[in-house]
C-alpha cells in the first residue's frame, strides 16, 4: 500500500524517525545497556545466574557423594578421633536396631567425656535399654547419655539432632554409629544438614546383622529433602517427621 502523502503521511514518517533514533541511542548508550539490549546474552546471563544458585544449593549434596579416595575403600568413614582439641565429641545411633546401640555405647566408653545420642521413638528406646541392660552394658552414670525421640527417618533424625545441638556447645566431632549398608546415606544427608555449623561429621559402622543394600534413590532423595531442610527449616514430610 502507498505510503500516503500530506500532513498524515508526514507525521508518521517523523515519529518512525524518533523511533529509529531512540532505538539508536539505547543500543549506542552504557556497557550495560548494550547487553541488557542482546536478548541472548540478557539469557545466558539469566542462565549462568540459575546455575550458580543451583550449585550452592546442592554443593553439600554433591559432597557428600563424592567417590572414595585412592587409599580408602569407601568414602563413608573414618576412625573416630581421640577428643583432645576436638571440642564437643557427640556420638549418635538410630536404635531401630539394638545392636547399633551396643557399638556405639561401645564407642562412646572410649571417648571420655563425649555426648551418646540414642535416636529413636520411645518403643525402640524401650528395646534399647532392655537389651543393653541385659548386657550388663546400660551405664551407671547417664549424665552423658541422652533419648532423642523425634523423626520418623534419616532425614527427620539427622534434622532433630541437628535442632539438639544448636541447644549445647559446640562445634566439635560428631560421630554416627548405623549400619555399613546405611553409612552412605546418613552421611550424605548430615553432610548437607551440617554444611557450614563447624561440625566434623564422621561415621563408625556398627556390628549388626542387618544390612539391608540401600537404594541409590532413597539417597537422591534424602539429599533433596536435606537441602530443602537446609534453606526452608521444612524436610518435605507433610507429618513433620514427629513420629514419637
Amino acid at each position: 500500500m502507498p505510503e500516503q502523502s500530506g500532513p498524515a503521511g508526514a507525521d508518521r514518517k517523523r515519529q518512525r524517525q524518533r523511533v529509529r533514533r531512540h532505538t539508536h541511542r539505547t543500543i549506542q548508550g552504557s556497557p550495560l545497556q548494550r547487553f541488557w539490549a542482546n536478548r541472548t546474552a540478557r539469557l545466558g546471563a539469566m542462565a549462568l545466574g540459575s546455575m550458580a544458585v543451583v550449585a550452592w544449593f546442592f554443593s553439600p549434596a554433591w559432597q557428600g557423594t563424592r567417590g572414595p579416595g585412592p587409599t580408602s575403600g569407601r568414602d563413608t568413614v573414618t576412625a573416630p578421633k581421640t577428643t583432645t582439641g576436638q571440642g564437643t565429641q557427640v556420638i549418635s545411633a538410630f536404635i531401630e536396631d539394638p545392636w547399633r546401640s551396643q557399638s556405639a555405647l561401645l564407642l562412646w566408653r572410649q571417648q571420655p567425656g563425649a555426648l551418646l545420642v540414642l535416636q529413636g521413638n520411645a518403643e525402640y528406646q524401650a528395646i534399647t535399654y532392655n537389651h543393653l541392660r541385659n548386657r550388663r552394658l546400660w551405664p551407671q552414670d547417664t549424665s552423658k547419655v541422652l533419648r532423642l525421640l523425634p523423626g520418623c527417618d534419616t532425614v527427620g533424625q539427622v534434622t532433630a539432632l541437628a535442632r539438639m545441638l544448636e541447644t549445647r556447645p559446640g562445634p566439635g566431632q560428631l560421630t554416627f554409629v548405623t549400619a555399613e549398608t546405611h553409612m552412605a546415606r546418613t552421611l550424605a544427608i548430615a553432610r548437607i544438614v551440617f554444611a557450614g555449623t563447624g561440625w566434623q561429621v564422621e561415621g563408625s559402622d556398627a556390628e549388626t546383622g542387618d544390612l539391608r543394600p540401600e537404594s541409590q534413590l532413597r539417597l537422591w532423595r534424602d539429599q533433596v529433602r536435606a537441602s530443602l531442610w537446609r534453606l526452608t527449616a521444612w524436610d518435605g514430610r507433610l507429618d513433620g517427621n514427629e513420629c514419637l
